[in-house]
């Protein structure tokens, strides 16, 4: 009997130390359940702050689409100004004169009473520009000169321009517009000393813009001078000068 009892109470006490050992591993096991939900809880909300935007932190795509795009503009590209270089070529289509330039100078001499002077050189071939004249591109008198009946008598026909008619000079790649303003006809060769002081005022330097050129005339001699002026296009007066005047 006590044998029995004896049993009895060994297995009922295996019986409660299994149950205090079951109830703690339950325990522990509800702690770590419970730490570990915690940590889940944490990383989502961790989550959650990382990914939630701020305010004006990104972009919002569908309000891009319905912004209009900005026109395209083309870049400006700003060209230095040109700077002045020695005529190249004229061109005078009213005449059909297409003419090289080059550049000139002056000689000095010595009249019949023995009075020393200086004189223009005049290009063969080609027209001359005045070396103490303007440049193109520069304000003031681009002087010109050339033959009018030897060596290529590139000036020949200056005769038959009018005003209006169109005179471009080449420099540099660029090209200079003029349009003619005067056409004069002019004393030289039996001239008074006063009215060949007044014929060179029109290769001297002047207070406007302008191109002048200047020949012998007429074709078979050279007792006068011809001087055609013209102006840098779209500046040309509507009252200007006479067509030919002598």
């Amino acid at each position: 009997m006590n044998r029995n009892f004896a049993r009895v109470g060994a297995v009922l006490s295996m019986r409660n130390e299994f149950a205090g050992k079951l109830g703690i591993v339950v325990t522990l096991l509800g702690l770590l359940m419970g730490v570990a939900g915690c940590g889940r809880s944490a990383s989502a909300e961790m989550l959650a702050a990382q990914a939630a935007p701020k305010p004006g932190s990104y972009i919002d795509m569908t309000d891009v689409v319905k912004r209009p795009a900005a026109p395209w503009k083309a870049p400006v590209f700003h060209q230095p100004d040109a700077k002045p270089v020695l005529p190249s070529r004229l061109l005078i289509p009213a005449i059909q004169a297409d003419m090289p330039v080059i550049e000139l100078g002056w000689s000095t001499k010595k009249d019949a009473n023995g009075a020393i002077f200086s004189e223009w050189d005049v290009a063969d071939y080609a027209a001359g520009w005045h070396k103490n004249s303007s440049l193109p591109g520069e304000p003031g008198n681009i002087v010109l000169s050339g033959h009018n009946n030897i060596k290529g008598a590139v000036f020949r026909e200056l005769d038959q321009l009018k005003r209006g008619d169109e005179i471009q000079l080449m420099a540099g790649g660029i090209e200079y517009s003029f349009t003619v303003d005067e056409v004069l006809i002019v004393p030289e060769k039996y001239a008074s000393a006063e009215q060949r002081a007044a014929n060179v005022r029109y290769i001297q330097e002047t207070a406007d813009d302008r191109l002048t050129l200047v020949s012998c005339w007429p074709r078979n001699d050279n007792t006068h001078r011809i001087i055609v002026i013209a102006r840098p296009t779209g500046t040309l007066s509507q009252n200007g000068g006479a067509t030919v005047s002598r």
